[in-house]
């Protein structure tokens, strides 16, 4: 569609991980990688991922720092006690900061603030990739990047679709799965 999307799957969602029978969906990356991963979100929800792309924690942290030395600009919703302390308010967060806003779960909301704060991270980095400045570390931060995650994305993929996804990344569709009122606690 020539549009960024980002759906997020709650890593507790029930379903059946083929060859393995039902479990958690994170329990999918652990049986059998991101191709295991692949054919349980195709197998559940009719999903067909063509490319992917692993970023552990740390890596997360450094890729951010190569895209964005500056930091990534970002409200946070509330003061956080995590192993960074994060106080409300908007602010530029650097890579281990940012990964532990997203990663922050020990409140009311647990999972679902987590990946309500994940979507938010997300779509700031998008928009933060719209600006023009950034575009001139792009080849060297992509190159960074590509070192630091596991894919089946092409280098040429990414320099075909560049500009693309740059122009799109500020209106990022988003959805999270279970999606609101689709479910209750046990169901």
């Amino acid at each position: 569609s020539k549009k960024p999307k980002l759906i997020s799957f709650m890593r507790d969602t029930y379903v059946t991980i083929p060859g393995y029978g039902d479990n958690k969906i994170n329990a999918a990356y652990a049986f059998g990688g991101a191709d295991l991963l692949r054919q349980t979100l195709a197998e559940n929800f009719g999903l067909e991922t063509k490319y992917y792309a692993v970023v552990d924690f740390q890596s997360f942290a450094k890729v951010i720092d190569a895209l964005f030395p500056g930091g990534v600009e970002i409200d946070a919703e509330k003061d956080m006690s995590t192993y960074v302390p994060i106080s409300q308010g908007r602010q530029k967060m650097d890579g281990h900061t940012l990964l532990q806003y997203a990663r922050f779960r020990m409140d009311e909301e647990g999972d679902f603030g987590r990946v309500r704060r994940q979507q938010q991270v997300m779509t700031a980095i998008f928009s933060q990739l719209k600006n023009p400045m950034n575009w001139f570390r792009l080849p060297y931060a992509t190159g960074k990047t590509l070192g630091f995650t596991a894919t089946n994305l092409p280098a040429t993929f990414l320099l075909k679709n560049s500009f693309t996804i740059l122009k799109g990344a500020s209106d990022v569709e988003r959805l999270t799965v279970p999606v609101d009122q689709s479910w209750e606690y046990g169901e």
